[in-house]
Order: C-alpha cells, then sequence, then structure tokens
C-alpha cells in the first residue's frame, strides 16, 4: 500500500495549522503570566496601603467624638404653609409699591 503524498496544498493547511497552533499555545502561556503578575501586583499594593493605615498599639478613644451627620427634618405641609405666608407678608412691607 502506498501513502500518497500531501502535494503543496497539504503542505500549506499543515504548516498554517502548526503556526496557528503553536500561537494560541503562546498566547495562553503570556496570558497566564500577565495574570499572575496583576495578582502580585494587587497583593503588594493593598500590603502597601495596609502598612500606611497602622494605627499602632497606642490607639485611645477620642473625646467628645462628633455625633453622626443626620438630615434635618423636613417641614409638614402645614408648617410651610405658614412660613410661606410670612414670607410673603414681610415682602409685602418691603415693597409698597408693588401692584398687587
Amino acid at each position: 500500500m502506498a501513502v500518497p503524498a500531501p502535494g503543496i496544498w497539504g503542505l500549506v493547511i499543515g504548516v498554517a495549522c502548526s503556526i496557528a497552533i503553536l500561537l494560541s499555545a503562546l498566547l495562553l502561556l503570556l496570558d497566564r503570566i500577565a495574570a499572575n503578575l496583576a495578582l502580585r501586583w494587587a497583593r503588594r499594593s493593598t500590603r502597601r496601603s495596609g502598612r500606611r493605615l497602622h494605627a499602632g498599639s497606642g490607639m485611645t478613644r477620642k473625646q467628645g467624638a462628633p455625633a453622626a451627620t443626620v438630615a434635618p427634618a423636613r417641614p409638614s405641609p402645614a408648617q410651610a404653609q405658614t412660613r410661606l405666608a410670612d414670607q410673603r407678608r414681610a415682602t409685602g412691607r418691603l415693597e409698597p409699591f408693588r401692584l398687587r
């Protein structure tokens, strides 16, 4: 039994597939190396920032720590109407020449 020769197109296709396989393996290797470096870089930066934030063993409580900031209560509709009426009256006294 004779093995047929692949011909020129068979060789071109074989070489192209071999190059594609080698290229994908190289890219996979580079991706793993880059991921490893990124993880090391992240760990390194968190370790450094952790050292800077350390308060030490001599921490004490602050005297008179500030209270939590709370938004002021909204006025009720009746209070808002009263305030608006007071403002209109005060404006009316300041501008006597204004036509109503």
